[in-house]
């Protein structure tokens, strides 16, 4: 379940991957040394040297549809036929969307799905990025008039994306989840005190991640964006009995419940921090599914309030759009914003600050293309702000006064 190209010869030792991204790369090198070693790819099939207790074979499976993976989906699968004709899907994503397509009363997903949280809660404590697998069998029948559904929406010439998305959630569903695994993502030299500096420099700073909130907030003291002297408030939205109703498909019941939680929830942060007093430092920490709620229009001012009150906001498991929607708000509110970004899924909010700023690395060049300026690394930050945005605000005070000066002459 990936778009990973090998290049070189088919030996375990000299092969290398071409891939989108370097957490794709790392899963294909990983099952290369577990003894399934993905050794070849073509337009319709892709091959797999496995090393089991029979012994090693190749094994080819015969690529019928790839879903493509988007920050919107949080999931990417793929459709294949193995080499006994049987159709299987294989779906990797996000804990909260794979979850959420799982087989009900499945005796695999009862197995596994206590275990592979925990594990996940320990990987997200650690700073690790984590997903999770899973597969489900494709009856035949179905798939026959699924595959018209596919073509169609593939082929349509308007609002292909949204109707392929439609297409695509009809797959994706009763799946047995397989396990889960955990990516080292490692931050960049000088990340720490690039962000201690902007934050001695009076600048508020919002981090608008897809990552957990365990490894949001594990990075969030890594980087020095918390300490344990802030006060700190995680809103939620995750809770037995909004569960409870979102797995009975009571979801309009389970939106009006998840409203007035997030509600009570920053209402009560707000409380607090107006009884702390002016010198207590407050970092507010939401996830995703909150954050819906809070961009509502009738608690947005609510979310904003509060979160101009923090040092610090970690907004997790965001979507492109909801990250769009945060610099929007805040910008609307008649604050300069600045946001950065090096991946795709940053575009939206490089594009809805004042000012964007473009990281070029191993994500691609997307956020690049779109920014106003561009860095190589996060730490060029703190010049481009603290001293050739010093020297252009001297210039520009400069110019300003040489036109009244010119004009009153």
């Amino acid at each position: 379940c990936h778009t990973v190209i090998p290049d070189g010869p088919m030996v375990a030792s000299e092969i290398k991957y071409e891939a989108e991204s370097p957490d794709e790369a790392a899963l294909v090198v990983a099952a290369k040394a577990c003894g399934f070693f993905f050794c070849k790819r073509t337009n319709t099939t892709v091959t797999v040297r496995e090393t089991t207790a029979r012994g090693t074979e190749d094994v080819d499976y015969e690529l019928l549809n790839v879903l493509e993976f988007n920050s919107t989906r949080k999931r990417m699968s793929v459709v294949v036929r193995d080499s006994k004709g049987k159709l299987l899907l294989f779906c990797k994503g996000a804990d909260t969307v794979i979850f959420e397509r799982l087989e009900a009363g499945h005796p695999q997903n009862t197995r596994y799905k206590g275990p592979s949280s925990k594990h996940m809660e320990e990987f997200g404590n650690a700073g690790l990025r984590t997903l999770c697998l899973a597969y489900a069998e494709v009856d035949p029948t179905f798939y026959a008039g699924w595959q018209k559904k596919y073509v169609e929406a593939k082929q349509s010439l308007q609002d292909r994306d949204e109707k392929l998305d439609v297409v695509s959630e009809l797959m994706e569903r009763n799946l047995r989840l397989l396990g889960c695994t955990a990516i080292e993502d490692k931050l960049q030299e000088g990340v720490p005190q690039c962000i201690k500096q902007l934050a001695h420099a009076g600048i508020r700073l919002w981090v608008l991640t897809g990552d957990k909130m365990e490894t949001a907030i594990n990075i969030g003291f890594a980087c020095s964006l918390i300490n344990e002297e802030m006060s700190q408030f995680i809103v939620s939205a995750s809770s037995p009995d909004i569960d409870a109703l979102e797995e009975a498909g009571r979801h309009e019941e389970a939106a009006v419940l998840g409203h007035t939680r997030i509600s009570e929830s920053l209402t009560e942060v707000e409380s607090q921090m107006s009884a702390a007093g002016h010198d207590t430092q407050f970092a507010l920490i939401i996830d995703g599914k909150a954050l819906g709620f809070a961009l509502h229009a009738s608690l947005a001012p609510l979310f904003l309030k509060v979160g101009l009150q923090c040092t610090s906001v970690i907004c997790c498991r965001v979507s492109p759009l909801q990250k769009a929607q945060v610099t929007g708000l805040v910008r609307d509110h008649g604050d300069v914003t600045l946001a950065i970004g090096d991946g795709a899924n940053d575009v939206g909010m490089i594009q809805k600050a004042h000012i964007g700023v473009g990281i070029s690395g191993q994500e691609g060049m997307q956020a690049v293309m779109s920014a106003d300026f561009a860095i190589a690394q996060f730490r060029y930050l703190t010049p481009l702000l603290l001293v050739h945005g010093r020297w252009s605000y001297k210039r520009i005070t400069r110019m300003i006064c040489f036109f009244f000066y010119k004009n009153l002459l």
